[in-house]
């Protein structure tokens, strides 16, 4: 009996070891085709080709998704809090910049935090909708939920050596009802345009205001986690 427990026991801890050591792989610095880029064991899952650093050459965003699920904390609410626990494929996006001269893309930032999960859309399934690169700028966007739906679009811009958000959108609406609040972000010159009243009436029924946004600095990727992570005003989160 007392062989039993032990052997119990160690199985317990190799399964708590193995729950607790997954380690994101370091992405490749630098390659010449999105197949020499993924990492083993890896998929891709989104692509995005267009300038991004204004070099007039096709630079490269990339999402990979782990071939196998694991258990993530993730954050909500603010960029320290993980409060909630998920079995899900964990996601790298990966931004590389592309020589002009050799044509070979080389890493500029990997983030293992921001893309949304497969799993954490609600009802509506994969959130992760969108990754496009446009006027030098990079796009990501997601929606999910069920009856009340979200929609989310974050626009991050390299500038100064980081990748900064520069504008974001929010819109929660109910999907039988209509009714919803937009929220649009305007980082750069600070200000919050907020519309609140029916989609299907938008020029009848709808409230438009618009406020300062108060905060030190733009944030990154680095201080801006994830989706759900800001909490940029009392009961208003980005």
């Amino acid at each position: 009996m007392k062989v039993f427990h032990f052997l119990l026991i160690m199985l317990l801890a190799q399964i708590s070891f193995a729950q607790k050591s997954f380690i994101f792989p370091k992405v490749k610095q630098q390659g010449s085709s999105i197949e020499q880029l993924t990492p083993n064991n890896w998929t891709v899952i989104e692509t995005a080709q267009g300038d991004l650093n204004n070099d007039q050459t096709e630079d490269l965003a990339l999402v990979f998704e782990s071939n196998q699920k694991i258990d993530e904390t993730r954050t909500y609410g603010d960029n320290n809090s993980e409060i909630i626990k998920e079995t899900q494929k964990p996601r790298i996006l990966a931004i590389y910049f592309k020589d002009k001269t050799g044509g070979t893309y080389h890493l500029s930032t990997q983030n293992n935090d921001f893309i949304l999960r497969s799993e954490e859309g609600g009802r509506l399934g994969d959130p992760l909708q969108r990754v496009e690169i446009k006027d030098q700028q990079l796009f990501l966007r997601f929606r999910g939920g069920s009856e009340w739906r979200w929609e989310l679009g974050y626009t991050f811009k390299f500038q100064n050596k980081d990748w900064f958000l520069t504008s974001a959108i929010n819109l929660y609406y109910n999907q039988n009802t209509g009714d919803m609040t937009e929220r649009i972000y305007d980082f750069t010159s600070r200000q919050l345009f907020t519309t609140v009243g029916n989609l299907h009436r938008r020029d009848i029924a709808n409230q438009k205001t618009s406020e300062v946004l108060f905060f030190s600095q733009l944030r990154t990727f680095k201080t801006f986690k994830k989706p759900w992570a800001w909490k940029i005003m009392p009961n208003v989160y980005l």
